[in-house]
């Protein structure tokens, strides 16, 4: 089982609840130091779809933008890391993503930010919102310059200055840990 234990952490990406502790139930890109940190974490989407990827490269650079698999980052260059979601921020559209419709709804959810300014932000919702206002909320509050969500609902979960904000619903596959 997965547990927030740093100073400032949130979930990762989606994942499959019935094995959460299985390298192959993570069902997004998930990268750290360009290696997949399980069997299917290569890869946003076996058929093909590309969704909305932060990426974080070895020479600095934070890039957000719709990958299907690693292979298509890495002609960037070396990945420092990388987790995949879906979209938020310049463009959203969950469609185009062929997002499962529970994606959106009224729940908790789990969104990185950056901002024009060079800030990668870990952010929840405390209370329940559909994506399409957290969304809104996060346009109205911060000057950015590309956002994703993440896994949310009853995965949603934070720690910020070491106290739990959200604590977990559930056992998680992934955490984005600030260390």
């Amino acid at each position: 089982m997965r547990e927030l234990r740093r100073e400032f952490a949130i979930n990762g990406t989606f994942f499959d609840m019935k094995d959460p502790g299985s390298k192959k139930g993570i069902w997004k890109i998930a990268v750290q130091d360009n290696l997949p940190l399980g069997q299917n974490s290569f890869t946003n989407s076996y058929q093909g779809t590309k969704t909305g990827t932060m990426v974080y490269l070895e020479k600095g650079n934070v890039i957000m933008d719709r990958f299907n698999n690693l292979s298509e980052i890495q002609k960037l260059g070396k990945i420092k890391w990388a987790i995949g979601g879906n979209a938020l921020y310049p463009d959203y559209n969950l469609k185009l993503e062929k997002a499962l419709p529970d994606i959106s709804r009224l729940a908790p959810h789990t969104m990185m930010a950056y901002t024009r300014d060079n800030k990668i932000l870990l952010l929840i919702t405390k209370e329940n919102r559909t994506l399409t206002d957290a969304r809104k909320d996060l346009l109205k509050e911060f000057n950015l310059y590309s956002a994703i969500n993440l896994d949310g609902g009853g995965s949603t979960a934070m720690v910020a200055n070491g106290k739990i904000i959200k604590d977990q619903g559930r056992k998680l596959n992934t955490i984005i840990n600030v260390i």
